[in-house]
């Protein structure tokens, strides 16, 4: 078929050429002077991604150990990191408990408590759960004269301070962790089971 079109156009002259010419389909300038417009930005675009660096993602500590500074009754500060007790939350310094009429300072209570658990010694730390966004180091912490990883006493929580806060009555129990430990609490009424109290 393409053969006898061709013929047909080379028996016809320049008319039928002409005539071609002018049936061929056409694009606009603009339009085409818009698509390269495009097909520019774009490459643009790709190049300026490709230029991109991302933020450099904030070193999570793989563990601490030291002197302990007590902040409040869920947080600790080591070696100048933050280290908030994980899967539990301790009344806030200022918070108070209240039992009928009677109100007493809970947060401050509570503190008192894991200062007395530290009493000064040095404590070691481990990661757990996934990291906190800003960074702040959140994990498992105990009283010891080495850091965890050296044998494997760190693998078990059940000398954690974040347990002992829970059996004392001084914090509560967020993630189901320590749920057998945070009712033994509720049912002897001690720390801030004593009364009431807002969710810290």
């Amino acid at each position: 078929m393409r053969y006898i079109v061709v013929a047909l156009l080379a028996a016809l002259g320049t008319g039928a050429a002409l005539v071609y010419d002018i049936a061929r389909p056409h694009v606009h300038p603009i339009k085409v002077a818009d698509q390269r417009k495009m097909a520019e930005r774009q490459s643009q675009l790709l190049a300026a991604r490709a230029l991109t660096v991302a933020p450099p993602a904030i070193a999570r500590p793989t563990g601490l150990f030291g002197t302990a500074d007590v902040v409040d009754g869920d947080t600790l500060i080591i070696g100048g990191v933050t280290a908030d007790l994980w899967t539990i939350d301790a009344p806030e310094l200022e918070q108070y408990c209240e039992r009928g009429s009677t109100r007493w300072p809970c947060g401050q209570d509570s503190r008192r408590l894991l200062q007395s658990l530290v009493k000064g010694r040095r404590v070691a730390c481990r990661p757990e759960g996934p990291p906190e966004p800003d960074g702040r180091f959140v994990g498992l912490c105990f009283v010891r004269d080495t850091p965890c990883g050296q044998d494997n006493a760190c693998e078990s929580d059940l000398t954690s301070l974040n347990l002992a806060m829970v059996e004392h009555g001084a914090a509560m129990d967020i993630e189901g962790q320590y749920m057998d430990a945070q009712a033994d609490a509720r049912e002897q009424k001690i720390g801030i089971w004593r009364g009431r109290l807002e969710p810290p």
